[in-house]
């Protein structure tokens, strides 16, 4: 947010503004097909449409899914058409949105965790392993801004999803698996994205995760259906295997069954085992992101410093900001280190790295 994206709440109001203020930023038909979907299918009232929360959107969709279930006027085939088309218009408002944006905080901490994870190359990664990140944001400025740290100092180092991944370049050289570098002398910094990510497709045939490092593909994928490049050549050109996005969406029913997340959630669990210390930055802690509470409460051990980043003008009469550092007390008892810092992302990078 301090980079100028809009917090999850707001992201369907944003996506209106932009459409109303500069239509051409989105495919022709996309947001009449979304609000159609809000109108007739949801039957949402036009004037609440951009204060629904995304879990609504999404819970009753992916139950009808898991099911086999049509939803009012849609059959499964709608069902993941708008679903598409959310994916699209979300990702295509944030590509939008943080096109400009100051995210000089952003590129302090991508250099902090190099210079972090740097003590691991030359094989000493047995004996150090100084930080990791684990987040549920689909956005891809720090992932970037890692990789551009990484090309500008010729290291031979990596950003690591800790999943099977391939590069959707067919020659980008740069997306290689960690343990690959590791082996070769190199080192990894670790991005564990529990939600997935919009630089990543996969192959439903497969499962192989496709990276660019450059770009979000999720916003390109409806036009260009491009296919698993490994599939094509083993089973021939099908529409079988056209990659397609895994974003984790916020539902109530979140599905993490795909082996990849499935990679990407037991080492996250095995990041937090190995934690003395765990900062939670932007995260409210919400009592419906119940597979991370219950990773949180099976796998940090009970010595951990726990810290916490939120952001409010006035902590002392911030009901919410109030609210927040009660569920960490709560949840983490004496282990959560009080107050909790309220000046932001942004400044707590800048002020503590």
């Amino acid at each position: 947010m301090d980079a100028g994206a809009p917090s999850q709440e707001k992201i369907i109001q944003k996506i209106f503004e932009l459409h109303d203020s500069e239509p051409y930023i989105f495919d022709q038909g996309k947001v009449d097909e979304f609000k159609r979907f809000l109108t007739e299918s949801l039957l949402i009232p036009l004037g609440f449409q951009s204060k629904i929360p995304l879990e609504d959107l999404f819970t009753p969709l992916d139950r009808c899914l898991l099911d086999n279930l049509a939803f009012r006027d849609l059959d499964l085939n709608g069902i993941k058409k708008i679903r598409e088309t959310i994916y699209y218009l979300i990702g295509k408002a944030l590509q939008h949105i943080l096109r400009n944006n100051d995210k000089k905080y952003i590129d302090k901490f991508a250099e902090h965790l190099i210079k972090n994870c740097r003590t691991r190359k030359d094989r000493n990664y047995r004996e150090v392993d100084s930080v990791s990140v684990l987040t549920s944001n689909w956005d891809i400025l720090l992932d970037t801004s890692i990789q551009n740290k990484i090309d500008i100092s010729g290291d031979l180092a990596v950003v690591d999803y800790c999943c099977y991944i391939s590069s959707y370049r067919e020659h980008d050289e740069r997306v290689k698996p960690g343990l690959e570098i590791l082996g070769l002398g190199g080192y990894n910094i670790k991005v564990l994205k529990l939600h997935g990510s919009l630089n990543w497709l996969q192959c439903p045939k497969c499962q192989r995760v496709y990276v660019d490092l450059d770009d979000k593909i999720v916003v390109h994928q409806y036009q260009i259906h491009e296919k698993c490049r490994h599939c094509n050549k083993n089973y021939g050109h099908h529409n079988s295997h056209e990659l397609t996005s895994n974003i984790i969406m916020p539902t109530f029913l979140k599905n993490l069954s795909n082996p990849q997340y499935k990679l990407i959630w037991q080492n996250a669990g095995v990041e937090l085992s190995e934690a003395k210390k765990i900062v939670f930055i932007g995260y409210s802690l919400p009592q419906a992101d119940f597979e991370m509470r219950q990773l949180l409460s099976r796998m940090i051990r009970p010595n951990v410093e726990i810290e916490v980043v939120g952001f409010s003008k006035s902590p002392d009469r911030d009901v919410e900001f109030k609210n927040l550092e009660e569920r960490y007390k709560l949840f983490f008892g004496d282990r959560l280190k009080l107050p909790i810092y309220h000046l932001g992302a942004k400044r707590y990078v800048e002020e503590n790295l």
